[in-house]
């Protein structure tokens, strides 16, 4: 049975909905935590941020560029922030505004490391600044971010702002360079 073919039916209580996405969202905390300190075990804090800072670029990139495909195949223009919340990807429903510095599920996870890991610290807002920044920068073209506050290091909220740049416009992002897109065929026999 394809997923064409499933039909799912019914509904869920909020409350159940949240505690499904915030653990899937623990799940991918963690599994950037230890990713990143499996990198900073084997290579150090510059290196670790090096390779951090341009696996989240490409993740940014593969991911603006479904949305902006999306958001063109729906005629929007995908060149401001309101097209780009019209398509967003992301589970908003775990998100809890209300749970203040909790409100993010990946912040409550990073977090809970710090202590133990002080150099994650330095490491965990890089998801947040360059998957952001990067998103917002290939999805619109002419569009660039920066956060003015962070649940992962302080506050009660996360808070942001856009802008227009004249170097996104000519096609330089802030965290790196974009690839070409490698088309993979479908190789698999007939």
């Amino acid at each position: 049975m394809s997923k064409a073919d499933y039909k799912i039916e019914g509904t869920v209580p909020r409350e159940l909905l949240v505690s499904e996405v915030r653990k899937a969202a623990r799940q991918f905390a963690m599994q950037f935590f230890h990713f990143s300190k499996v990198l900073y075990d084997q290579f150090g804090l510059e290196k670790t941020k090096d390779i951090v800072r341009q696996t989240v670029f490409e993740l940014a990139v593969d991911r603006s560029d479904q949305l902006r495909e999306k958001a063109l195949a729906q005629g929007l223009k995908a060149d401001s922030v309101k097209d780009f919340m019209s398509v967003i990807d992301l589970p908003f429903t775990g998100w809890i505004p209300e749970w203040g510095e909790d409100h993010c599920p990946y912040a409550e996870v990073w977090r809970t490391y710090f202590d133990k890991y002080p150099w994650f610290r330095e490491i965990a807002p890089f998801y947040c600044d360059v998957i952001d920044t990067t998103t917002i920068e290939n999805f619109s073209k002419c569009l660039s971010h920066r956060i003015t506050q962070n649940v992962i290091l302080e506050g009660t909220c996360c808070k942001r702002e856009y802008f227009e740049s004249d170097k996104v416009k000519r096609g330089e992002y802030t965290y790196g360079k974009k690839r070409r897109k490698l088309r993979i065929r479908n190789v698999l026999p007939g």
